[in-house]
């Protein structure tokens, strides 16, 4: 989501749902990212409880974030109900059954009106069977990662969990339909290409370079995660427009556990981001004194 102004500036005066994090914390992101009409799961349930009925223990956590809805879900009024134009997971969902529900609701709707069911939705004339070809709501999912490092000593799952059970849940009820989304993030090809920009510019202002053509060219990147299946497959099989040499560097810090075997393999496995940047120090030629690393300014 990093350029998200700039790639979803065409739905900035839509309506749009998104979802993740806690609180209103995802509905000021879309907001700060220009999104005019943001909906959030918490309008809905507490508009219209009765739309997951099993959310007795989230009453009052909905109730301090919503606020009410731009229209209502008046399926027998098409055209003065509640029309969603694109569905974004910000970040990991809290709520999964609710989360489900709603998206699910509005995949299956007809162009995106909560609480209407597209006639086509199992067509076996049209394409996919008739489902998503109706006007339903893009989806975006803003990170693929299955696991991900929090306190606990074992990696949880993170929102790469939540997609994966919603793909089963939609196979489930379409019968085996394709689900069409878009996942932004890590190993994505377009997060590394949009990196690879945002180093250029900052190494331009670093050499006082005026532009691209001024500067020397950049040659390599090294790209340090803890996370094999996003991480280091992302810097592995990104293959840069301009050239650039990527390096993958995996530290033992987060998701990796020590002594098993990466299914997307480094160059090399270090116990943490200041022995990784030492490495990759070394490996360029670059003569440093040891005073000039200290663990904290490098993390």
């Amino acid at each position: 989501m990093a350029r998200g102004s700039e790639i979803f500036e065409p739905l900035a005066d839509k309506t749009v749902l998104v979802t993740g994090s806690q609180d209103d914390r995802c509905r000021r992101v879309a907001e700060k990212y220009g999104f005019k009409n943001v909906v959030t799961p918490a309008d809905i349930v507490t508009a219209y409880p009765t739309i997951w009925p099993f959310n007795e223990i989230w009453t009052d956590y909905y109730t301090k974030s919503a606020r009410p809805l731009p229209l209502p879900i008046n399926p027998a009024d098409p055209s003065g109900s509640l029309k969603i134009d694109a569905m974004f997971i910000f970040n990991d969902p809290r709520d999964w059954a609710l989360d489900t529900q709603i998206i699910l609701d509005l995949l299956l709707s007809r162009s995106g009106i909560l609480g209407t069911y597209s006639t086509k939705n199992g067509d076996p004339s049209l394409p996919n069977r008739g489902f998503q070809q109706e006007g339903q709501p893009s989806l975006f999912f803003s990170n693929p990662d299955l696991f991900w490092a929090a306190a606990y000593h074992l990696p949880r799952l993170g929102q790469g969990g939540f997609r994966s059970a919603f793909d089963g849940v939609w196979a489930e009820v379409t019968g085996g339909a394709s689900l069409t989304k878009t996942v932004i993030g890590k190993p994505y090809a377009q997060t590394y290409h949009y990196a690879e920009r945002v180093l250029q510019t900052y190494r331009n202002a670093m050499l006082g370079a005026s532009s691209e053509l001024s500067a020397p060219k950049l040659d390599h990147v090294f790209m340090i995660g803890d996370n094999p299946e996003s991480d280091i497959r992302g810097a592995n099989e990104f293959d840069s427009p301009d050239g650039v040499d990527w390096t993958s560097i995996l530290v033992k810090t987060g998701v990796y556990r020590k002594g098993t075997e990466p299914k997307y393999e480094p160059a090399i496995i270090v116990d943490d981001v200041l022995m990784a940047v030492k490495w990759a120090l070394d490996r360029e030629g670059y003569h440093y004194e040891p005073k000039d690393l200290v663990h904290d300014d490098v993390v």
